[in-house]
């Protein structure tokens, strides 16, 4: 009788258990999170002081400044230019975008099938705000940020397939 009760709870035990969270699904979730949370911050940060920022980046005297401290950076002004030159709604939909990133994650990370669709949805999206609003207007390649995303979603997507409910 007692066996019979110890089989059951093993059987059980063995039904009830969930999938574990592979180390790989781990790493790539933590590094998203991580990404995730910067590009909201920073994507706030440039929305709500944008006009701000423009200001100050205009005054010829605060350039020149900065151009003599960054010495052998580069040059300072094109990088401002570059900065700017998307517009203040794209920092916005890029916070958005990456909450809802952020989302699929935590999603992923519940080992969800539903986060996989919201991730791979929201990184091609901000693929393609990337393209629209700023490599058009700067003239600088996408192609670094459409491999990286490529090299998150593959990853995920195997994950998808094998153990995501």
């Amino acid at each position: 009788m007692e066996d019979q009760f110890n089989n059951e709870q093993n059987c059980n035990e063995f039904i009830e258990q969930k999938p574990q969270r592979p180390f790989g699904l781990s790493l790539f979730c933590v590094l998203s999170f991580i990404n995730a949370v910067y590009q909201v911050i920073v994507g706030a940060i440039l929305f709500l002081s944008f006009n701000f920022l423009k200001e100050l980046f205009s005054n010829e005297d605060f350039l020149e400044q900065m151009e003599e401290s960054n010495v052998g950076m580069g040059d300072f002004s094109a990088a401002i230019d570059a900065l700017f030159a998307p517009g203040r709604s794209y920092y916005i939909i890029l916070a958005l975008l990456y909450a809802a990133s952020f989302v699929g994650v935590y999603y992923m990370w519940k080992l969800l099938k539903k986060g996989f669709h919201i991730y791979a949805i929201a990184q091609i999206l901000i693929l393609i705000a990337e393209v629209l609003m700023v490599t058009n207007v700067t003239g600088t390649s996408p192609w670094g940020s459409v491999v990286i995303t490529a090299v998150f979603i593959s990853m995920y997507y195997v994950h998808y397939k094998r153990i995501m409910e």
